[in-house]
């Protein structure tokens, strides 16, 4: 008897790259774990499917306790026949009741004059992200990401807070890419986040968005992560990625600091490495935008330099 799975949200990206006018083969899975599993689509797009409550654009969100890594199996073919998602021939996500979410995109044109105080919210989190386990993650001085990030603030990241130095970044931003371990390797979490921060608050201090395109990323990591990576900097972000950014610009440094801890247990170090590479992309537009030189020391607390 099939497994029947129903769906309380349902991301705006998902809903356009499964649409279809048939009944034909839309993608297949391939990545399960217990609680989630990942889809790829016939137009290359990725599709988070999973029991947790967060939400985002590319996400389906379940009601349901099953043990994903039993109900979908990789390679699976992946179907739509009218309000229901086919997995294989063994079980199906009905998304008839199912909320649409999209997470705004836009960009800030402008900061509040509160974001040249949040100095201090970013020395706290820095504190914090020093203190807890970040075993294997960029802050690991013994990870495999770690001397490779040091060099990735002194040569891209720093110099990046004058204008007409973009090429060195990128050149240093493609070294971190694909390195470190895991589905998502530190790397790319941390250059997630700093692109996510950057890009979406660039306009404020008239600098343009930076993005690379896909296929160097797929390049350089895998499929999944470079994905990952893509929509980031394309800020196609979950609600807690773009709460925290949001609440940067708005300078609430108290939901900043909350924001940023509800972030850090994700995966195994990728919140960690997400919110390192955010805390460094907030202090350097703040530099940028009130002519500071501070986001050398939020490097140095942070171990990175």
């Amino acid at each position: 008897m099939p497994v029947t799975m129903r769906a309380n949200c349902i991301g705006s990206l998902v809903i356009r790259a499964l649409s279809s006018d048939d009944s034909g083969i839309v993608g297949q899975v391939v990545n399960t774990f217990p609680n989630s599993f990942y889809l790829r689509t016939a137009n290359g797009e990725l599709i988070f499917v999973t029991t947790r409550p967060l939400r985002s654009p590319i996400t389906i969100n379940l009601d349901s306790t099953l043990n994903l890594e039993h109900v979908a199996k990789p390679m699976e073919s992946v179907y739509v026949h009218e309000k229901e998602i086919h997995i294989g021939g063994d079980a199906f996500i009905d998304v008839s009741g199912a909320l649409s979410y999209q997470a705004p995109s836009n960009p800030a044109n402008e900061l509040c004059p509160e974001f040249a105080e949040i100095g201090k919210a970013l020395r706290t989190i820095s504190f914090i992200l020093r203190i807890i386990d970040t075993g294997q993650s960029v802050l690991d001085p013994h990870g495999l990401a770690h001397e490779g990030m040091i060099h990735f603030v002194s040569d891209g990241i720093i110099p990046l807070r004058r204008a007409s130095t973009e090429a060195r970044f990128r050149e240093a931003a493609l070294k971190m890419v694909g390195l470190g371990s895991g589905l998502t390797p530190s790397g790319d979490d941390i250059l997630g986040g700093f692109l996510a921060s950057y890009n979406l608050l660039a306009k404020t201090v008239e600098r343009a968005p930076i993005l690379f395109d896909f296929p160097l990323l797929e390049g350089k990591t895998n499929w999944i992560s470079a994905k990952l990576l893509d929509y980031m900097q394309r800020l196609i972000l979950d609600d807690q990625v773009r709460h925290m950014i949001d609440s940067a610009a708005t300078g609430d440094e108290d939901d900043l600091i909350l924001a940023l801890e509800t972030l850090l247990p994700r995966g195994h170090t990728s919140g960690i490495d997400i919110s390192a590479g955010a805390v460094l992309a907030l202090s350097l537009i703040r530099d940028i935008a009130f002519e500071k030189e501070e986001a050398e020391i939020i490097a140095s607390d942070l171990g990175l330099s």
